[in-house]
């Protein structure tokens, strides 16, 4: 019996231990260490591990809630670094199957992670009527960084919607609130750049640009990549927008140093980059590297959905080669024709215009009439809130030739209003280069502050300096004078020494002569005595006299 209880209680004690390091915050913490270190599929795996071990019980604690609903959407965003947009909707799926408390419990956490996962693919309209769910449901244990990711994601799924702008400029502002009380939330730079794109469309630019540059800064002092990244690439749009290409092209560069120093990269990310620099360079009217570029994006589009980045690819290869014309013509008339069947509404009205210029140019005329009339089409059904440049005079021309008159004086019209937009433009461009030069006039002050400061420092540091050096030669100055009178004194005591050796040596020498004096006395008298002893008779007659003698 004792050996059953001991037995009993040591399994008890192994499946405790067990169950520790199993526990759902061992395993969130361990997959996103997976996570971090790009290890996808490991943090994927280890992800659904948590989300298995929720209890299906229908109260939960707020941190259960948190730790769940964040599982949850860390999974979706390793599979977006991973480019497989596809994939994760059918995982997404399964989990819901899987792990019940997202069927009630944290439903609006499932809606909201969906719906933005259905939005990376080409399934819109399911995107958006799933995101629009989310708010018709409570967020039970309720936190600012849920609240964040609910209206960030519903901005992102209406982003291009022309009848939601005003919804989406309500949500980027909402979350951006949200931010503001969250304790650890990413993401914050990347709803700055969607809400900075539109006040951009909308013709505010000041508050535009400041918000994007605001963003840009506070990203880089996060060391937020990404961050940086997203901001840079609304940037590019918004000059580009305006027909600044030399901005576009500078922001171009920078986004391209950012990426190529990120240690763990996210492929759309890395692919709107090199297409953002191949944008640049064509506006530019710099042709040579655009195929580099391209060719750099295309590699890194072939697991994506094909408008989460190679439509941008084919637009902008199709457009460059039908450009160059020659041997590259006709396959460059092939990936127009492709964007033009798949595309969003505005790429696919981009194509048509490139296409419509590519037989104009060769003389193609009821091909080019044809392009025309579906660019036409596209753009009067959809009201687009982003520009779309028209080269009018190739069409004027070709309309006044053919005799259409109707379609010319329209044309014509068009062609006035893009003029009066270009002097509009102009404007705007001057108002660009008053923000920058403001902004860069206040850096120059600050820079200039910083450079008195430094001068008031060393001025500091001139004057410790010379104290120092002035204590220095004081110290060496008394050290000097010491040593004098330490040696004055060591001269002193040494003729003291001599005097004192002399008076000494002279007392020995009197010493030895008063010796010698007495050694004679005694001489004599010894003598005296032998001669007494010897002779008395001699000594006492003669003796007395020659003693007195002496």
């Amino acid at each position: 019996n004792k050996r059953n209880i001991l037995f009993q209680a040591l399994l008890l004690i192994s499946f405790a231990c067990f169950s520790q390091e199993n526990s759902p915050e061992k395993l969130f913490k361990q997959a996103k260490t997976w996570q971090y270190e790009g290890q996808y599929h490991q943090a994927i795996e280890t992800f659904k591990n948590c989300l298995l071990q929720a209890p299906n019980e229908d109260k939960l604690s707020q941190q259960q809630v948190a730790l769940y609903a964040d599982a949850l959407l860390q999974t979706m965003n390793c599979f977006q670094s991973l480019g497989q947009a596809e994939t994760c909707i059918d995982y997404l799926q399964a989990l819901y199957k899987e792990v019940p408390i997202f069927q009630k419990q944290c439903l609006r956490d499932y809606y909201s992670v969906m719906g933005y996962a259905l939005s990376r693919t080409e399934k819109m309209k399911q995107a958006e009527d799933i995101t629009l769910k989310v708010f018709t449901l409570p967020l039970r244990h309720e936190s600012p960084e849920r609240y964040f990711r609910d209206y960030a994601f519903a901005a992102a799924v209406f982003y291009s919607n022309p009848h939601y702008q005003n919804e989406v400029i309500e949500w980027c502002e909402e979350a951006l609130r949200q931010a503001q009380l969250c304790k650890n939330t990413s993401g914050e730079q990347w709803v700055s750049a969607m809400l900075g794109n539109l006040y951009k469309r909308n013709g505010r630019l000041n508050q535009a640009l400041e918000l994007l540059l605001q963003s840009k800064e506070t990203a880089q002092a996060k060391h937020d990549d990404l961050g940086v990244l997203n901001s840079l690439h609304t940037l590019i749009d918004l000059f580009l927008y305006w027909d600044v290409p030399e901005y576009a092209n500078l922001c171009a560069s920078q986004a391209i140093e950012v990426e190529s120093n990120m240690s763990v990269k996210n492929p759309s990310i890395s692919a709107q980059t090199f297409i953002n620099k191949g944008r640049a360079l064509q506006q530019l009217g710099e042709k040579d590297s655009i195929l580099y570029y391209t060719e750099k994006a295309r590699a890194l589009c072939q697991t994506l959905p094909y408008n989460s980045g190679m439509v941008d690819v084919d637009l902008l290869h199709g457009s460059y080669l039908t450009d160059l014309g020659g041997d590259s013509l006709q396959v460059g008339i092939q990936k127009l024709q492709q964007v033009a069947t798949q595309g969003t509404v505005t790429n696919r009205a981009k194509a048509y215009h490139h296409l419509a210029q590519c037989y104009l140019k060769n003389r193609q005329n009821k091909l080019a009439e044809t392009m025309l009339d579906s660019m036409y089409a596209l753009l009067s059904v959809e009201a687009s809130p982003i520009h779309i440049h028209i080269n009018h005079e190739p069409i004027v021309n070709h309309y006044l030739k053919t005799k259409q008159h109707d379609k010319a004086e329209q044309h014509i019209a068009l062609m006035l209003q893009e003029q009066q937009s270009l002097k509009e433009k102009r404007l705007n461009f001057n108002l660009v280069e008053a923000i920058v030069e403001q902004q860069t006039a206040q850096k120059r002050q600050e820079l200039k502050i910083v450079q008195l400061e430094k001068s008031n420092q060393r001025l500091w540091f001139l004057i410790y300096v010379g104290l120092s050096l002035a204590l220095i030669t004081l110290i060496v100055v008394f050290l000097l004078h010491q040593r004098k009178q330490h040696k004055l004194q060591m001269k002193q005591a040494d003729e003291k020494l001599d005097i004192l050796q002399q008076q000494l040596q002279q007392s020995n020498a009197e010493k030895e002569l008063i010796s010698q004096e007495f050694d004679d006395i005694m001489n004599n008298k010894d003598h005296r005595q032998e001669l007494e002893s010897l002779t008395p008779s001699v000594l006492q007659t003669n003796g007395e006299s020659k003693f007195r003698q002496r």
